[in-house]
């Protein structure tokens, strides 16, 4: 008897669509343990139209939750998003962070993640805390070969170049 394989974010094809939340707080070991089991749980469950969507949830440099879904044999219905959607909102309640708010910016400085609102992204540009060549979080990406190429990407690159 073949065993199947949990897939991993690792494992998943670079066509699969992603979902990235973010938490302008890094999380902490319990939060990073529930991330770990609640969406293990999650993603062994999740179905489409009565077929199991392939998929993974994983935590990524302590401030993003990524769902991944192998869409490529399959059409996903609106109650399986839903499903996710409702997946995050519940996850949210339990780490007790905001994972949905797209007003946090995610940087790399001094070897650690830092945070900002966008707001605040023109200000920190002209005051050369941020620039060209800053490493930013792109969680705008939607498949799994954009997480990998472009997620950590230069400012310039980004959406913020706009802010240069």
């Amino acid at each position: 008897m073949e065993a199947t394989l949990t897939p991993t974010l690792s494992t998943m094809p670079a066509h699969a669509r992603v979902w990235i939340y973010k938490s302008a707080a890094p999380f902490t070991a319990d939060q990073l343990a529930t991330i770990r089991t609640r969406g293990a749980a999650f993603t062994g469950s999740w179905n489409s139209h009565g077929d199991a969507v392939v998929s993974a949830c994983e935590a990524l440099h302590d401030h993003f939750v990524v769902l991944a879904a192998d869409l490529h044999d399959m059409v996903i219905c609106g109650g399986a998003i839903d499903g996710s959607v409702q997946f995050i909102k519940k996850l949210e309640a339990e780490l007790g962070v905001p994972l949905t708010d797209r007003m946090v910016v995610l940087y790399e400085q001094g070897g650690a993640v830092r945070s900002c609102r966008v707001p605040e992204v023109e200000k920190l540009v002209k005051n050369g805390t941020l620039g060209p060549d800053t490493t930013v979080f792109d969680d705008l990406v939607a498949t799994k070969a954009d997480l990998d190429g472009r997620f950590r990407t230069p400012l310039r690159n980004s959406w913020m170049a706009r802010y240069l």
